[in-house]
């Protein structure tokens, strides 16, 4: 099933010439960033492994902030779901070696129905589904957003860390010998991915991982 994907995928570039996703120029071969666009994704400083003092995670390839922040607002608030592929191409491209030590499934951090039904489609569920069709990981939709919440985004740092408590819940009992990968888009404070880390936990299943496409770096101390 993978091999048709990427087959399906050539056949659309050759039939409508790739232009950046960022800028909207035309790209060189099959990219999908202009280079000069490529240059505004920042690498998290230290590679793959997430600031000290979050535990296990998240796993992310860029700082948020320039491209990254450009493809992750398409994504989420322009409501433009190509940016996903793109998005889970530069995720798969920086896939952590640890995730070869384990044998995991991926589950995306849901949204709410009502959110979903507003902005027409789930940003973690397409970048997970992406990331199944680019590396041929098991995807598992095991997680329910069961309360509303206020949007992340809008709050403020304090309020972020209490907004999501319980407000997910496991729908799919744990499955002996495999390893979670909680999937979004973006990580702040980690407040989302703790809420669906503790409702893994609560159900059986092992300590997640966490992996997302861009982390938004605390302030650096004085």
């Amino acid at each position: 099933m993978t091999h048709l994907w990427k087959h399906l995928d050539a056949w659309a570039r050759w039939l409508l010439p790739p232009q950046c996703q960022l800028c909207g120029l035309p790209c060189p071969g099959p990219e999908d960033l202009c280079p000069a666009c490529r240059l505004t994704l920042r690498p998290l400083p230290g590679g793959l492994e997430a600031p000290r003092g979050t535990a296990r995670g998240p796993f992310a390839p860029f700082c948020y902030g320039s491209g990254a922040q450009g493809l992750a607002q398409q994504l989420k608030f322009q409501r433009r779901p190509e940016a996903a592929r793109l998005m889970a191409t530069l995720m798969a491209e920086a896939l952590p070696r640890s995730f070869s030590e384990h044998a995991v499934v991926l589950i995306p951090l849901p949204l709410h129905w009502r959110r979903r039904l507003r902005r027409g489609f789930d940003q973690a569920q397409l970048l997970s589904l992406w990331l199944h069709r680019l590396t041929g990981l098991p995807l598992l939709s095991a997680l329910r957003r069961h309360r509303a919440t206020a949007p992340q985004s809008r709050l403020p740092r304090e309020a972020r860390l209490g907004n999501l408590a319980r407000a997910f819940h496991a729908t799919s009992p744990p499955k002996p010998g495999l390893v979670p990968v909680l999937i979004d888009d973006v990580a702040t404070t980690g407040a989302t991915l703790s809420a669906g880390r503790d409702a893994l936990l609560a159900a059986g299943w092992a300590p997640p991982l966490h992996w997302v496409f861009a982390w938004t770096l605390p302030p650096s101390p004085p």
